[in-house]
C-alpha cells in the first residue's frame, strides 16, 4: 500500500498537482501520521510499525481524548466478533505500540475493561 501511494504521489507531482494537504496528515502531540505515505513520525523520527500497529495507532489518534473500547478496536482492526484473534492478541499489539511510541510505557494511563466476573478486588 505504501508503494502504491508513493507511485501515485510521484505521478501527481509530475502532473503538477500538489498533494500537500493537511487532510493527509494526522497529528497528536509529538506523533505525525502521513496517511498517503503510511508513515509515522515521532518527534521527526520515522517509526518502524507493523501493519496492525499502524492501523491501531491511526484509530487511536483519530479518537484522541476519547475512550476507545476493546470492542471498537476489534471491530475496526479485525472481524466484528474478534474471532480471528486470540483474546490476548490485542493486548500484545497495544503493548508493542506503547513501547515504540511512549517514553515510559509502564507509567502510562490506561483504562481497562473488566467483566463482572473479573472485577478487581
Amino acid at each position: 500500500m505504501g508503494e502504491l501511494c508513493s507511485r501515485i504521489r510521484a505521478l501527481l507531482r509530475r502532473a503538477g498537482v500538489s498533494a500537500q494537504d493537511n487532510t493527509n496528515t494526522l497529528k497528536c502531540g509529538d506523533i505525525s501520521i502521513d496517511l498517503l505515505g503510511s508513515r509515522v513520525l515521532l518527534n521527526g523520527i520515522l517509526l518502524e510499525l507493523t501493519y496492525v500497529e499502524y492501523r491501531l495507532l491511526c484509530l487511536l489518534v483519530r479518537s484522541a481524548n476519547r475512550i476507545v473500547s476493546r470492542d471498537i478496536i476489534l471491530n475496526d482492526l479485525w472481524d466484528g466478533t474478534g474471532n480471528l484473534v486470540d483474546d490476548n492478541t490485542l493486548s500484545v499489539y497495544i503493548r508493542r505500540l506503547r513501547e515504540k511510541v511512549e517514553t515510559e510505557p509502564d507509567n502510562a494511563d490506561t483504562v481497562r475493561e473488566f467483566s463482572k466476573k473479573s472485577e478487581p478486588p
